[in-house]
C-alpha cells in the first residue's frame, strides 16, 4: 500500500494543475436612479471564492464612475454579508440573510446621466464589465461637510449651507446595540440635534478585533468574523441620514494601544502576546511600525469603500485622546509623523474628502505639532468645569489662538470624570445648555458635545436642551458675517459673587500660567483655560505651578476655595496666603468636597493658593463674593448683525438658586454701522422670540435696557437701514 501510494503521488505530480478560474461578474444589479449625493449601490458576484476577500493583493474590486460633465472617480468594492435584525429592548440578534456578495457604493455629485464600469483584479488577471448607465436626479441633500470657504473657522456643506453641529457623543450602544440608537437618535434629531460622535471600539463596530485567538485566527487583516459589526455601522449611518444627523467616526480609541488607561491592549490582534499572528511587542510601536500602519490602512480602505459614500459621515477622527497611549510623551514626534502620513493617506484614498481630525484629552497641554500635521479642525475635551459657558469661552480662545484659521469644537465635555456624577449634580442638564450657548458666542464651530449619552442624557430625556439653540440658529448665515467673539458690558444695580472653575482638569498637567487677575467685569485674565484643577505639592514638582489671584476690591469680601477630590496618599493640606501673610487657612488638613474661606478687606490684594500636604488637591471652583455685576454678556459681532446672550452669573448647575435680576443695562460697542437697528429678545430654552425694540446706534455704540433676567436671555441685533 505504501508503494502504491508513492507511485500515485509521482503520477499526480506530473499532471499540470488545473487553471485558476478567473473572476466573472454575474448577477449585477443596481438601485438607480438615485438623487444627487444619495447612495448609488451596485451588487454582484465574482463566481469565485477567495481565501481573504479583504486583502486587496488577493482580490481588488473597483468601479470607475464618469459624471455627465466627464469627470471620473474611482471607488473600491467590498465584500458584504447582509443580516436580518430581531430583538429589541436589551437584546439584538443578527441572522445572516443570504450568502455574501460584493458591492460598490457611490455618492454622485451631479444630476444627469452617469456611467460606471466594474473591474476586478486577482491572480488570474483582470476582469471588466462594459459600462452601465444610471440617472441622477436633483435632491435636497446638501452634500458633504467641509470647512467653510467663507470663514475657515466654521463648517459648511457642499451646497454652501452653513453647518453648526449640535449634539452629543453617542459612541456605542448598550445591551440593545443598534436598538438603543432607535431611541436616542430620533429623540436628539427631534430636539434640533444634528451631530453625534461614534467610536470604532473593540466592543462595538471595530472590524479588526477578537477577544479570543488561536492557531486558526485569521486576524489581522481578515474581517469575516466581524461582518455583524460592519452591518451595525451601516444601520447607524442610515439612521443618521434619515434623521439628518451627521456623525464623526473615531477610528482608533486610545485603549487599543494602552496597557494602563481603559486598556484593550491585551486583546489587540497586533499584540504578539495576544495573537499568534501578532507582531507588536509594545503598544507604543504603533506610531512607527510599517506593518501596523499598512494594516490600519487596509482597515480604513474597507471603511472608505463601504461607508464613505454617506453624507451622514461628517468626518474621520484618527485617534481619541492619544496621550493615554503608553509613554506618549516620549513619542510625540512619532505621533506627529503618524498623523501626517495617515491623514494624508485618508485624504488621498477617500474620494469624498471627508474632514480629518484627531483628539487629545487635554489639547491645550500639548504643542500644536499634531494639529499642524494636516488636521482640518481641532478639539478639546473638558471635564470638571462649573460655569461651563465661561470655561468654554476661555478654551475656545486658547485653541483658536494656538490654531488660527481652523474650526474648533469641544469634542467631549462633562461635569466630572466619574460616570453618573451629572445625574446627581445636574439632573436637568444646565451644563449642556451653558456649554452650547457658550460655544456659540465664543465662535466655536459647534456646540459642546457631552459624554454620558447612555446613562444621563437618554434616561433623563434631556434632549430638549438642544431645542432653543437649534431654533435660534435656524436660517442664520454664521459663516457669512465675519463674526468675532466679544464681551459687551452689562451694568446692574447690585453686585454678586464671581465664581469660576479651572478650565483644565486633566491630571498631570502643569498650569501654563500662575498669575491671574480678576477684573471688575468678571473676567479672569489670562482665562480659566490656563488654570488647572489640580494644585500640586512639592512632591509633584514636575507639575507644580500653584496660582496667585490679583484683585482690587471696593468693599470687603470672602474668597472661597471649593474642592472636588484630594489625594489619597499622605495628608492633603491647603494653604491660602493674603499678600504674603498667613490666613485662617494655613497648612489646613482638607477633605474632598470641602469649602475653605478667608476674609479679604477692601483694597488691592494677591491671594496665593497652595497644596502644602503630601500630594495634591483638586479645586472645583473659586469664589470671590460681592465682586461683580449679576449679569454678563458674550456675543458674536459681525457685519450688520450681532448674536448674543446675557447670562446671570448665578445660572450654573452648582448654584442653589438664580435670583431675578432687574434694572440691567446692556452697553453695545464696536458695531459696524450707525443708524437704526432691530433687537429681538429670545427665550434660550424654547427658541422663540419674546419681544423686540428699536436701537439707535451712534459711533458704533448704543445702550439698551434689559428685561428682567433669572437665568439667561439671547438676542439678535440686525441693521435696519439700507445695505
Amino acid at each position: 500500500m505504501r508503494l502504491a501510494a508513492a507511485v500515485l503521488a509521482g503520477i499526480l505530480s506530473l499532471v499540470p494543475p488545473l487553471p485558476v478560474q478567473a473572476a466573472q461578474f454575474s448577477g449585477v444589479t443596481d438601485n438607480g436612479p438615485v438623487g444627487k449625493y444619495e447612495k448609488f449601490e451596485a451588487t454582484f458576484n465574482l463566481g469565485r471564492d477567495y481565501e481573504n476577500p479583504f486583502d486587496p493583493s488577493e482580490i481588488d474590486v473597483s468601479a470607475v464612475f464618469t459624471s455627465p460633465s466627464g469627470a471620473a472617480a474611482t471607488v473600491h468594492g467590498f465584500y458584504f454579508q447582509d443580516y436580518e435584525r430581531s430583538g429589541g429592548g436589551n437584546s439584538e440578534t443578527l441572522t445572516p440573510l443570504g450568502p455574501p456578495v460584493w458591492k460598490v457604493r457611490f455618492a454622485p455629485n451631479e444630476a444627469g446621466t452617469w456611467t460606471y464600469r466594474l473591474q476586478a483584479v486577482d491572480d488570474s488577471g483582470k476582469a471588466e464589465l462594459p459600462s452601465r448607465s444610471f440617472t441622477v436626479t436633483a435632491s435636497s441633500n446638501p452634500g458633504f461637510v467641509r470647512v467653510s470657504a467663507k470663514d475657515p473657522e466654521y463648517f459648511a456643506f457642499d451646497n454652501g449651507d452653513p453647518y453648526f453641529p449640535l449634539g452629543e457623543n453617542m459612541a456605542w450602544g448598550g445591551k440593545g446595540r443598534t436598538f438603543d440608537y432607535d431611541q436616542w437618535l430620533p429623540a436628539l434629531a427631534a430636539a434640533g440635534g444634528n451631530y453625534v460622535r461614534l467610536w470604532q471600539a473593540p466592543w462595538w463596530t471595530e472590524i479588526e478585533w477578537s477577544y479570543a485567538y488561536g492557531a486558526g485566527t485569521q486576524l489581522p487583516g481578515d474581517y469575516m468574523g466581524r461582518m455583524k459589526e460592519a452591518w451595525e455601522l451601516d444601520y447607524l449611518l442610515n439612521l443618521c441620514a434619515q434623521n439628518k444627523v451627521y456623525a464623526l467616526l473615531c477610528l482608533i480609541n486610545h485603549g487599543k494601544f494602552s496597557s494602563t488607561t481603559n486598556p484593550n491592549w491585551d486583546s489587540n490582534p497586533y499584540n504578539r502576546a495576544a495573537n499568534p499572528k501578532g507582531f507588536l511587542d509594545k503598544p507604543e510601536e504603533v506610531w512607527t511600525n510599517p506593518k501596523a500602519m499598512a494594516l490600519i490602512q487596509r482597515n480604513w480602505r474597507y471603511l472608505i469603500a463601504r461607508y464613505a459614500y454617506s453624507t451622514a459621515l461628517e468626518s474621520w477622527e484618527i485617534f481619541n485622546e492619544m496621550e493615554w497611549t503608553d509613554h506618549y510623551a516620549d513619542h510625540l514626534a512619532e505621533s506627529v509623523t503618524f498623523h501626517q502620513e495617515m491623514g494624508d493617506w485618508l485624504k488621498a484614498n477617500d474620494p469624498y474628502r471627508h474632514l480629518v481630525t484627531t483628539s487629545y484629552a487635554n489639547a491645550l497641554k500639548w504643542p500644536t505639532d499634531v494639529w499642524n500635521a494636516g488636521m482640518q479642525f481641532t478639539q478639546e475635551h473638558n471635564y470638571g468645569g462649573m460655569d461651563m459657558a465661561q470655561v468654554v469661552d476661555g478654551i475656545a480662545g486658547g485653541m483658536r489662538a494656538k490654531n488660527p484659521g481652523k474650526p474648533f469644537v469641544v469634542g467631549e465635555m462633562g461635569i466630572g470624570g466619574a460616570g453618573g456624577s451629572e445625574n446627581q449634580r445636574d439632573p436637568t442638564g444646565i451644563f449642556i445648555h451653558n456649554t452650547n450657548w457658550g460655544s456659540l458666542t465664543a465662535k466655536a464651530a459647534g456646540g459642546g458635545f457631552p459624554w454620558w449619552w447612555d446613562n444621563y442624557v437618554g434616561p433623563g430625556n434631556l434632549y430638549w436642551r438642544w431645542t432653543g439653540i437649534a431654533r435660534f440658529l435656524k436660517g442664520e448665515d454664521l459663516d457669512s458675517r465675519g463674526y468675532q467673539p466679544v464681551a459687551f458690558q452689562v451694568t446692574t444695580p447690585s453686585s454678586t459673587d464671581l465664581a469660576f472653575s479651572p478650565g483644565n482638569n486633566g491630571w498631570g498637567v502643569k498650569a501654563p500660567q500662575s498669575l491671574f487677575t480678576l477684573t471688575p467685569d468678571g473676567g479672569v485674565s489670562p482665562s480659566e483655560a490656563n488654570l488647572t484643577g489640580f494644585v500640586y505639592s512639592t512632591q509633584k514638582a514636575q507639575f507644580r505651578n500653584p496660582p496667585t489671584f490679583h484683585m482690587t476690591l471696593s468693599q470687603a469680601a470672602e474668597f472661597k476655595v471649593a474642592l472636588n477630590t484630594v489625594s489619597s496618599w499622605g495628608s492633603p493640606k491647603l494653604t491660602l496666603t493674603l499678600d504674603g501673610k498667613p490666613t485662617e487657612v494655613s497648612d489646613l488638613p482638607v477633605t474632598a468636597n470641602g469649602v475653605y474661606v478667608i476674609k479679604v478687606p477692601a483694597g488691592t490684594h494677591d491671594i496665593f493658593v497652595d497644596s502644602t500636604g503630601t500630594d495634591w488637591v483638586q479645586v472645583a471652583s473659586y469664589t470671590l463674593t460681592r465682586f461683580v455685576g449679576a449679569l454678563r454678556c458674550k456675543a458674536l459681532n459681525g457685519r450688520d448683525r450681532v448674536l448674543g446672550r446675557v447670562q446671570s452669573r448665578a445660572f450654573t448647575y452648582a448654584s442653589p438658586s438664580t435670583p431675578r435680576v432687574e434694572g440691567g443695562r446692556l452697553k453695545l460697542a464696536g458695531l459696524n454701522r450707525d443708524g437704526d437697528w432691530n433687537l429681538e429678545w429670545w427665550d434660550t430654552d424654547k427658541g422663540i422670540a419674546t419681544g423686540s425694540v428699536k436701537v439707535e446706534v451712534a459711533q458704533g455704540s448704543a445702550e439698551v435696557s434689559l428685561p428682567p433676567i433669572t437665568t439667561d436671555l439671547a438676542f439678535k441685533l440686525s441693521y435696519a437701514g439700507q445695505p
